[in-house]
């Protein structure tokens, strides 16, 4: 009995540790860019250097630039913004700045919570007074990228927020993914909005999917529950966590959100 439960914990402390060495590549999943659509953004494209690497991106301005808001965007942790950069053009009337984070697309570098936060900043510091937009600001933040747009909000001056299938933390979602380890001491990444939620009085677009099987929705539902501003709860009937983007209304709140800044 003694040498099982001996082999137990040596299982379980070595499963803890393969978990906390494997972390980055559970969490960040990067891409390369898609070529036909970089092609076709080349005229916007832009690179920011940052103090310690360099970013690639795109600055995509609306049909009327001076009469619209600016809007940074944060993808997904699977996600390259250059097609997403397309959509944007096609179904978004505001000027937006999308940059990949590191080593995601051409963006030099290692993602981790600290970089894609250094970064953030790096980023609005760099365009925000350079770029044409009314004077509005707004941060636009999908899956992982809703971390990072809470995280800028909070530092920056941002006027307002739309999070697409976002969470209250990663170390929240880890833990209701795997009760059984110690997710607290393990975690490098806790990207934790809710602790920045209540004191951000700026209106925010939570847009959630009915069958978000990566994000539960009650993480979402924390996070607009602890928001210190005017939330906007859209729910996606039917959608998943990755195909809530693919829904043919999945820009009509948006688009409303934004005309109104």
């Amino acid at each position: 009995m003694v040498t099982f439960l001996a082999w137990v914990i040596v299982g379980y402390a070595g499963i803890c540790t393969l978990v906390f060495l494997l972390q980055d590549k559970l969490l960040f999943f990067p891409h390369p860019s898609n070529t036909s659509a970089v092609s076709r953004l080349q005229h916007w494209q832009r690179s920011i250097q940052t103090p310690d690497t360099s970013l690639s991106g795109w600055v995509i301005p609306a049909r009327d630039p001076e009469n619209t808001p600016l809007v940074f965007y944060f993808g997904g942790n699977a996600e390259d913004v250059s097609v997403t950069a397309l959509d944007i053009s096609d179904n978004a009337n505001a000027n937006f700045v999308l940059m990949n984070y590191r080593g995601y697309g051409a963006s030099e570098g290692v993602p981790s919570e600290a970089a894609l936060f250094a970064d953030a900043l790096s980023v609005y510091d760099s365009l925000t007074d350079s770029t044409v937009h009314n004077g509005t600001i707004a941060a636009f933040g999908r899956s992982l990228g809703s971390g990072v747009a809470v995280y800028l909000a909070a530092q920056r001056r941002i006027d307002a927020l739309v999070l697409v299938t976002p969470y209250d933390s990663i170390r929240n979602v880890a833990r209701r993914r795997f009760p059984w380890l110690p997710v607290s001491r393990l975690i490098k990444h806790p990207f934790d909005s809710l602790n920045l939620a209540p004191n951000l009085g700026i209106p925010a677009l939570f847009l959630v999917a009915e069958h978000d099987e990566v994000i539960p929705i009650s993480h979402a539902r924390n996070l607009a529950d602890s928001w210190g501003g005017r939330t906007r709860w859209v729910l996606m009937e039917g959608a998943t966590h990755n195909s809530i983007g693919a829904g043919a209304d999945y820009w009509l709140p948006i688009r409303g959100f934004l005309n109104n800044l």
